[in-house]
């Protein structure tokens, strides 16, 4: 049985070029106004057989390589679906991520980034996305041996990848619309962050987990809890392993 895309939604994102019909924003209401509305249809997707489903993804270096001289603007829409996609796996507001610190974090580690897809009826839909990047030395340490002096997660400033090969990353999220939860999806979704991360010469991880989903996810890349932060005067667990 086909999983039908809503008569209403609009097909911004077609199976041609998936990000194409993104719009461009200039004021924080439009994207706002347009991002509740495209959470609202992504919620209300029927998806009775998520298995059955095509999906597929990309990161964000694989977009600009394949087409350099439009880099900056396929990257804008690009974060703007993973914005998307973001938004739609959090219904608080508190867990959801700051439009200008994910296109900082994409900015400076695009490879790191890899946002799914779903095709539905010629619709090609953000239905979820991992991204990771690597941060200071210092800012592990603080969250290894000082979380709580962390009150926002805006404070886990993105670095560009160093000369030597060896890197800390932060894992700045993994995550899957419920629709899909436990599905194929959600698996290859999890192994390919995997695969993606194998590739990172890295010294040490750590992660900021805000989901029981979350939490089952980062403790499978041997993670251990080492206290709070806060973000928005809410706590949030920290996660670091070397």
């Amino acid at each position: 049985m086909k999983n039908p895309v809503p008569e209403n939604r609009r097909k911004m994102m077609s199976a041609e070029s998936p990000l194409a019909g993104i719009p461009e924003f200039h004021t924080e209401d439009a994207l706002l106004s347009w991002m509740e509305e495209e959470i609202r249809l992504i919620h209300a997707l029927p998806i009775s057989n998520p298995d059955a489903v095509e999906i597929f993804s990309f990161t964000g270096s694989d977009l600009c390589h394949a087409n350099p001289p439009s880099a900056a603007r396929i990257l804008a829409q690009f974060t703007l679906a993973l914005l998307l996609a973001d938004w739609a796996c959090y219904d608080a507001q508190a867990d959801r991520e700051d439009y200008s610190h994910l296109q900082q974090a994409v900015t400076v580690f695009p490879g790191g980034f890899r946002l799914w897809m779903a095709q539905l009826d010629g619709n090609c839909i953000p239905i979820g996305y991992s991204g990771f990047h690597p941060i200071a030395r210092d800012t592990f340490y603080r969250l290894k041996t000082a979380p709580e002096s962390i009150t926002n997660r805006k404070q886990i400033t993105p670095e560009p990848a160093s000369n030597s090969g060896q890197d800390y990353y932060y894992i700045y999220s993994v995550g899957i619309i419920k629709q899909f939860h436990r599905s194929t999806a959600s698996r290859r979704l999890v192994k390919e962050f995997s695969n993606d991360l194998a590739l990172a010469q890295k010294c040490a991880l750590a992660a900021i987990v805000v989901s029981p989903e979350g939490k089952r996810i980062i403790e499978r890349f041997g993670l251990q809890q080492s206290g709070c932060i806060t973000h928005d005067g809410h706590k949030e667990i920290a996660y670091v392993s070397e």
